[in-house]
C-alpha cells in the first residue's frame, strides 16, 4: 500500500516561516521524518510526498528516501489547491487504496490494522476519528452503531451539545475517490468533498481509536506534542548508555582536568549516527576522581563541558550526562570523606540507569550499554540492557573482553552502526 502525505503548508498558525512546518523538530528529527519511520515499520515503503511551501527542504532532507528505507516520489502543484486539490494533483503516481496523513500530525498507531479495518469495510474512505483535547477548533464527526459517517458538523458552537469524535487527519481512501474531486481546483476533504460523497450515500467509514493522533498546528499543541514525546507518551524511546573514558575519549588514568580531554578517532562520528536515527545518547560513568579529592563536581561539570563542545564541533550531541562521584574504599591520602560510600550509582550497580530511565521515560529492557570494562557489561546485564563492549580503552585489556556482553566491537563508531542495524531489522 502506498502513503500520501500532505507536506506543502506554510505553518501559518504557528509562526514559522523559515521551514515548512512539516520540518519541525519533535525530539532530535522532523515530525515528517517520525511520520515516514512509522510507515517503514509498519511495511508501507511507497511514500508520495505533496510539497510546496519551501519545497526545497524537504526535498533535500529526504531525496529518494532509500536513506530512511522507503522509495519517496514528489508531487509539486502550481498553486496551492487544498487537502483534497493536492491529492488530485498527485493522481497519475497514486494506485488502488492509499494511506493519507497531514504532515503535521504527530502520532503513533497500528496502520495494519487500520488498513485490514478499511478493506473489510469496503468503503470508499476511512477515517481515524477520536476524542480530542481542543474539539471546540476541530471539525466534529457524526458516526452511526455501524461506525458508517453521517454528517460532518464542523467546528462547535459554544453552548452547542455534541459528541467529542473529531476528524483526526488520518486516512485510508480508495483511489475511486480521486474522480470525486475536481482537477485544478482549491478544495478540501472535510469541508468539500467528504459532505459530497455523504450526499451521495457513498459510504465512508471511521476508525475510532485512543491510539495517540495529535496535531502540532498551534504553538501550544507543538508544545504538548513534545512533551509527549520527551516523556516517552508517544514513542517508548530507546538509549544508548555510552562509558565516558575509553569510550568517547581517549582513556587517562585519573582524568580530572578539562585539557586531558580528547575524543577518540571516530567517537563523534558514531554519536551522530545514533543522534541522526533517533536514539537517546546518554553518558553514564563512574568518576571516582571527586572521591579522591583530584577535582570537585563543579570541576567535573568543566570537563563535561569541554566534552560536549568537542562532540557539538563534530556535529554530535549527547541528550544526557549521569556519573557516580563515589568511592566505597577509603585510606587514600587527601580523600574527600563525604564521598567514601557504598552508593547505588557506582557501576555495577544499576542507579544511573534507574534515573536516567525514570527522567526519559525509559524502558532498560529495550536499551544498550557500550562501554570498555567488565564493570560497563555487568552494570548493563543487571539493568537488563542489551550490552556491547568495545576493544578501545580498557577494553584492550584480555580481561576485559571474557566478559560476557552480547557483542564486541573495535570501537564505539563500529558499536553504533550495529546499533543502528540490529534495531531496523527488528
Amino acid at each position: 500500500m502506498q502513503a500520501v502525505i500532505l507536506a506543502g503548508g506554510k505553518g501559518t498558525r504557528i509562526g514559522n516561516k523559515r521551514i515548512p512546518k512539516v520540518m519541525i523538530n519533535i525530539g532530535e528529527i522532523p515530525i515528517l521524518q517520525h511520520q515516514i519511520a512509522l510507515l517503514q515499520r509498519h511495511g508501507v515503503t511507497d511514500v508520495i510526498l505533496c510539497v510546496k511551501h519551501l519545497s526545497e527542504k524537504v526535498r533535500e532532507h529526504f531525496g529518494d528516501g532509500k536513506r530512511f528505507g522507503v522509495s519517496i516520489t514528489y508531487s509539486e502543484e502550481n498553486e496551492f489547491l487544498g487537502t483534497a486539490g493536492a491529492v488530485k494533483f498527485a493522481e497519475k503516481k497514486i494506485r488502488n487504496d492509499f494511506i493519507l496523513l497531514y504532515g503535521d500530525v504527530m502520532l503513533n498507531m497500528d496502520f495494519e490494522k487500520l488498513v485490514n479495518y478499511h478493506k473489510n469495510k469496503k468503503g470508499i474512505a476511512t477515517l481515524v476519528v477520536h476524542e480530542s483535547d481542543h474539539p471546540y477548533d476541530s471539525d466534529l464527526v457524526e458516526i452511526d452503531s455501524e461506525n458508517k459517517v453521517k454528517k460532518f458538523l464542523g467546528k462547535p458552537k459554544p453552548g452547542q451539545k455534541f459528541r467529542n469524535l473529531t476528524n483526526a487527519a488520518v486516512f485510508v481512501l480508495n483511489s475511486s475517490i480521486l474522480k470525486h474531486i475536481p482537477e485544478n481546483k482549491f478544495c478540501d476533504f472535510s469541508k468539500d468533498i467528504f459532505p459530497k460523497l455523504i450526499e451521495k450515500n457513498i459510504p465512508m467509514y471511521g476508525y475510532v481509536t485512543d491510539e495517540y493522533v495529535k496535531d502540532t498546528g498551534t504553538p501550544e499543541r507543538l508544545k504538548r506534542v513534545r512533551e509527549d514525546y520527551e516523556k516517552g507518551k508517544i514513542i517508548q524511546r530507546i538509549a544508548v548508555f555510552l562509558d565516558r573514558d575509553g569510550v568517547i575519549n581517549e582513556e587517562i588514568n585519573l582524568l580530572y582536568k578539562p585539557s586531558q580531554l580528547k575524543l577518540i578517532e571516530g567517537s563523534a562520528e558514531g554519536i551522530k549516527i545514533l543522534n541522526e536515527n533517533g536514539f537517546l545518547v546518554i553518558v553514564t560513568t563512574n568518576q571516582p576522581v571527586v572521591a579522591r579529592n583530584l577535582c570537585t563536581e563543579e570541576d567535573l561539570s568543566k570537563i563535561h563541558e569541554r566534552l560536549k563542545r568537542l562532540l557539538s564541533e563534530r556535529g554530535a550531541r549527547l541528550d544526557g550526562i549521569y556519573y557516580c562521584p563515589h568511592h566505597p574504599d577509603k585510606g587514600y591520602p587527601g580523600e574527600n570523606p563525604k564521598y567514601k560510600i557504598d552508593c547505588e550509582c557506582r557501576k555495577p550497580k544499576i542507579g544511573m540507569i534507574l534515573k536516567a530511565s525514570k527522567d526519559f521515560g525509559l524502558d532498560p529492557k529495550k536499551c544498550v550499554v557500550t562501554g570498555d570494562r567488565s564493570t560497563d557489561i555487568e552494570m548493563g546485564k543487571n539493568a537488563g540492557c542489551k550490552t556491547i563492549l568495545v576493544r578501545t580503552g580498557d577494553g584492550m585489556g584480555s580481561r576485559n573482553l571474557n566478559a560476557e556482553s552480547d557483542h564486541v566491537c573495535e570501537n564505539l563508531l563500529e558499536a553504533a552502526r550495529l546499533i543502528i542495524k540490529i534495531y531496523k531489522r527488528k
